[in-house]
């Protein structure tokens, strides 16, 4: 994780994110070189590695996992929350998490995880980042409250690559058929899906592909 390490400590009800006992350091150069360092070391076992959470838990207070969050920052005061990812994730080739956490600045509607302002205007077009972007999990009390069928499909027609379900594998059902519907709709752009699978097509390749001269195999396979 990448989230710099806030200067005062977690408020009371801050029972699971605890990002000041989990962060790397409060210093954006520190936390991105010792990133880099870490991602480039999973890479050489093979191993991809996602940076997270986008835009950055070091200046939240709620804790995502029980409750929505915002972050009422301009995006120039966020240049070193945003440091580690932008430094990080092009040059290493990581994915990156996005948060359930609202910047209202650029959207105030929807949490970054599920925001077309933010994927597609933000990250894709103005940092023109084109590697991986998976949600925070969506069994997460920021956003589980507006449905799981929902936010699924809300964030893969933002433009995001994966969503995440995790600890309850029959809500994986609710993700499938609300993202099921958004494409019968017509919500969710088929081209949009095509660049993810570019993307993770290349995403997989970059990691497992044969050395010069080899025809070796992804580990595994």
């Amino acid at each position: 994780m990448v989230d710099l390490k806030p200067a005062r400590p977690a408020s009371a009800d801050d029972r699971l994110t605890r990002i000041a006992s989990r962060a790397i350091a409060a210093d954006p150069g520190v936390v991105a070189e010792v990133a880099a360092g870490y991602v480039a070391g999973l890479a050489d076992a093979g191993v991809g590695a996602t940076l997270k959470h986008f835009p950055g838990l070091g200046q939240v207070r709620a804790d995502t996992h029980l409750r929505s969050a915002s972050l009422a920052a301009d995006p120039a005061d966020l240049a070193g929350d945003w440091l580690p990812f932008r430094r990080v994730g092009p040059a290493g080739g990581a994915a990156m998490m996005l948060g359930h956490v609202v910047l209202p600045a650029l959207d105030p509607e929807h949490a970054a995880s599920h925001s077309r302002a933010v994927v597609h205007g933000l990250l894709r077009r103005q940092w023109r980042y084109d590697g991986l972007l998976v949600t925070d999990d969506l069994n997460m009390g920021a956003v589980y409250g507006l449905g799981i069928g929902r936010i699924a499909s809300e964030a893969l027609a933002a433009g995001v690559d994966l969503v995440l379900v995790s600890y309850d594998p029959e809500q994986y059902y609710r993700a499938l058929a609300g993202a099921a519907r958004a494409l019968a709709a017509g919500t969710i752009a088929p081209a949009d899906l095509a660049a993810s699978d570019r993307r993770l097509t290349a995403f997989h390749q970059r990691l497992y592909a044969p050395p010069p001269g080899g025809c070796g195999e992804a580990p595994g396979r």
